[in-house]
Order: C-alpha cells, then structure tokens, then sequence
C-alpha cells in the first residue's frame, strides 16, 4: 500500500505553492497557520502576497497588529493573524529566529496544537512522526472498517497511525492522504470507485456517510451572525484611508441602512468588546473613534 499511495501523491497530489521538495520551515508555518478553516483556493491566491510582504520569521515578528491584519486580508478570522505575529515573537526571542524542531517546543508556541506541531515536524523537516487531521483520522477509521467515525477511539487511530505511515516518507504519506481526504473520502460523500485506497480499504463501497449537522443557530443580528459581522467591520476599516473611522459611520457603512438604537446598543455591547478582546481594534471612548489596532 505503501508504494501504491505514494506513487499515487507523487503523479496526482494536488499542487500548491507551499509545497516544495525541500520547503522552508517558515513557509511551512505560515501555510499551516492559513489553513486552519481557509480553503486552500483563497490560500493560494494569498499566500504568496503575505510571503513578500513578511518574507521571513524576523519580519513578521516585528510586524504590528495594524500590518498584520491588513496583509491577512481574504483569509478570514482575523484573530489568527495575531497569534501568527506573537507565535513569530516567539520564535526570534526564545529560539533565537529558528522554528524548533521538537514537539513540546512547537507545541509551547502560540496558536501551535498537536496536528500544527506534527504537520511542521513532517512537512518542514521529514521527521517520522504521525500527522493527525480529522481528514486522516476519517481515514484510517475507514480503513479499519469503522465507517462511523466515532466508532474507532482516538488511542485506537494514534496507535494505528504510527503503524501505517512509512518511515522517511511521512512528508508525502500524509500530504497523499490529505489531498485524498478531500478528493474522494470525504465526511459526506465517498468517492470509492475512485480513491486509491479501495483495494485496502474495509469499508471500500459501503461507507456510512455522516449526515450534515443541522448548525446551531449562532447569535446574530439582522439575521447574519455576529462573526460576519466582525469580518464586514475590519474590510470596512481596511478599506479607508487612515484605518480609522467615526464608529457610528463605521456602522452604518457596514449595515448599508440606517441605524436605529438597536444597532448602537448592539455594536457597542456586543461587537466592539468582543473585536477589542481579539486585539483587532482600538475604540476611543473620548472620540468615538475605531481604528484598527496598532
């Protein structure tokens, strides 16, 4: 299976641009930063313009919250880009500007959990060690038969993960199973026929799939969530002048209606403090002034 999965990755594995032979560590850290809830189109028109904005660990670094988050503009949650920067502090003023190489280090850095600390170890640095993503767990629960995902125990897949992926290839095994998680197995549709794994796969043509959950319905106001909002709120300030603005015609430049006193209290009670918890902006009480945070 081994020889199979990644002759099939080295002929058909989806191409991206921070996804090289011999990546750089720093490349790696910012795509897996990107990736997290970004789809891998937006990624790539992006990425590129963020590397030659900030082309190394140092400079973003030093990057301020207003740069920060003007050059994440089009990768969503915003919030993100914050935790990028300070992991990037991090990195120059506990590891002298070197992305570290080992696990509990990676993992000490902010914004960094177990998939994103594996995901840097493999894929920047060929280590052996086993990559976990929910694509990869869907994965090899399938493989075991356990079409259900939630059948198969997290110790159980951790333990068969280390098993399966070849040594001195866990770069490209788990990249192949991830373009393959998104291509054919996927959580709400499995695309047997065509997946390269069905002659291995116990649950090859008779997976159960997942039904779509309903989605809890998420505090809002006009009927678009509160999240939506805090995303029109940052564009709207990264698209004047200074980044700045009047917060009562910031406001109603994103509602594009008139505002009654339902929006004030709304947007000041709930939108600004929770922008201000995420350091995305700065709110001038004496001026009624909102800019992007500095």
């Amino acid at each position: 299976m081994h020889h199979l999965i990644l002759d099939w990755f080295s002929r058909k594995g989806r191409v991206f641009p921070w996804r090289y032979d011999s990546p750089d560590p720093y490349h790696v850290l910012i795509s897996e930063y990107m990736l997290q809830q970004t789809q891998t189109t937006r990624i790539a028109e992006r990425y590129p313009i963020f590397l030659a904005k900030f082309p190394n660990i140092l400079s973003l670094s030093k990057a301020s919250n207003q740069e920060i988050i003007l050059a994440w503009q089009g990768l969503g949650y915003n919030n993100r880009a914050l935790r990028l920067r300070d992991c990037a502090n991090a990195i120059v003023n506990m590891h002298e500007g070197k992305i570290p190489v080992d696990y509990h280090a990676l993992l000490s850095l902010p914004g960094i959990g177990p998939y994103t600390a594996s995901a840097i170890m493999s894929f920047a640095y060929g280590c052996d060690i086993s990559v976990i993503d929910v694509n990869i767990r869907r994965i090899y629960a399938r493989l075991n038969g356990y079409s259900h995902l939630d059948k198969m125990s997290i110790k159980s897949i951790e333990s068969f993960a280390e098993q399966i992926y070849p040594k001195g290839k866990s770069s490209e095994w788990h990249q192949a199973l991830m373009d393959i998680g998104a291509q054919f197995c996927k959580a709400h549709q499995a695309l047997c026929a065509l997946c390269p794994l069905q002659e291995h796969c116990a649950s090859a043509f008779n997976v159960w799939i997942e039904k779509k959950k309903v989605k809890r319905n998420e505090p809002s106001h006009r009927n678009i969530p509160n999240r939506i909002w805090r995303g029109r709120i940052i564009e709207f300030l990264r698209n004047t002048n200074e980044y700045l603005s009047d917060s009562s015609d910031l406001l109603r430049g994103v509602l594009g209606v008139s505002i009654d006193d339902k929006d004030q209290t709304w947007f000041e009670e709930t939108i600004v403090p929770a922008l201000k918890k995420d350091r995305l902006i700065h709110y001038d009480s004496s001026t009624n002034v909102i800019s992007i945070s500095q």
